[in-house]
């Protein structure tokens, strides 16, 4: 009971990463979505979700990935999301993290 009440009162967080496609093709290759995939697993153990779309950089249409992921207690991720930054090849990816209210059923 007590370990439900801290669970409750403790900050829950949502991830959510967007990211663009290859700069040159605009497209997201089978390699390319394996290196964000291998990140994601690596950065959130427990569990995310990628979503393919159509994102616009600067005026641009491409495709893009958007990551989302929840977590029960808040982690630093700046360097690592650094490093996919630089394998993906991107100018900038783009990150929010907020406090969340959410449950598992």
């Amino acid at each position: 009971m007590v370990e439900e009440a801290n669970a409750k009162n403790s900050v829950k967080y949502r991830i959510d990463i967007y990211i663009g496609s290859d700069n040159d093709s605009k497209k997201i290759s089978d390699p390319y979505l394996d290196k964000v995939r291998q990140w994601a697993k690596e950065t959130f153990p427990d569990g995310y979700t990628i979503v393919r779309g159509e994102g616009y950089y600067k005026g641009i249409p491409e495709d893009s990935i958007l990551l989302y992921a929840f977590l029960n207690h808040d982690i630093s991720y700046r360097d690592a999301l650094e490093k996919l930054k630089r394998e993906l090849k991107q100018e900038s990816i783009l990150t929010v993290k907020s406090s969340s209210d959410f449950e598992v059923v």
